[in-house]
């Protein structure tokens, strides 16, 4: 019933199609699909922001803008350091949905804020990840207080929509990222965490991305697969090209 969601999800979902279309050979449907991400576009600008500003109140209105591209990079980055105040305001707990969250941590992270989108993702009071996990959770919930204090249930208890921060764990937290044929690896380490490991079964075999503190030193550890090269940036500006086998850095 949120036409600012409906018209992002236009957007976002005409794009997709278009990319799809092209990789088919369907050049008559990508272009019409193009069209139509474009015109949502223009339309979630001139109906749900001021001159490229979202004004809203709700951390998801933020995320959904910078997500989807419907913003220019300075309003992105604009959008982002609000979006950052807004959790920080909150104590850094998240208020967002089933539709957002799954974006919530990279787009901080995105925009220079991956201290935050930490503090999120390590948070353990409710509405967190690990409040769950301290209620002794064994599922995800459908609810961010499935089971309140008092331990009373609510709602589905087995409901992964809010587990989709399993994508930013992977592929932010650990920085795996493959696609095409073509392997990059970006870790986001922090020391808050101190340590982490990710292990994708992709298409050309099993990709490995970890890295753990000591210190202030951080160690990476990563496992590429036969038949493929990784191009590895580390947050110090390193740029690697890694051949197949294990590497420790």
């Amino acid at each position: 019933p949120r036409k600012s969601v409906g018209t992002a999800y236009l957007a976002y979902s005409g794009r997709l199609l278009a990319e799809i279309a092209q990789a088919l050979g369907k050049a008559k449907d990508a272009a019409q699909y193009r069209d139509t991400a474009e015109k949502a576009v223009k339309a979630y600008r001139a109906a749900f922001t001021d001159n490229g500003k979202i004004t809203s109140d709700r951390q998801c209105e933020y995320v959904r803008a910078i997500a989807f591209a419907l913003l220019g990079e300075e309003e992105s980055q604009a959008a982002a350091d609000t979006l950052n105040r807004m959790v920080a305001e909150n104590g850094y707990h998240l208020n967002t949905g089933f539709l957002s969250t799954p974006f919530l941590c990279e787009v901080l992270a995105k925009y220079g804020y991956a201290d935050t989108a930490y503090k999120l993702l390590l948070q353990d009071t409710a509405p967190s990840w690990l409040y769950e996990v301290k209620q002794g959770a064994t599922t995800v919930w459908e609810t961010w207080t499935g089971i309140d204090a008092n331990g009373h249930p609510s709602e589905s208890l087995n409901h992964y929509s809010y587990g989709a921060i399993c994508g930013w764990l992977f592929g932010g937290v650990c920085g795996i990222h493959y696609a095409d044929g073509v392997l990059t690896i970006a870790p986001t380490p922090d020391k808050s965490l101190g340590s982490a490991k990710a292990a994708y079964d992709s298409p050309a075999g099993r990709i490995v991305s970890g890295w753990r503190y000591d210190g202030d030193a951080v160690t990476y550890e990563f496992e590429i697969p036969a038949n493929l090269t990784a191009d590895v940036t580390l947050p110090d500006g390193r740029k690697l090209t890694l051949a197949p086998g294990k590497h420790t850095v």
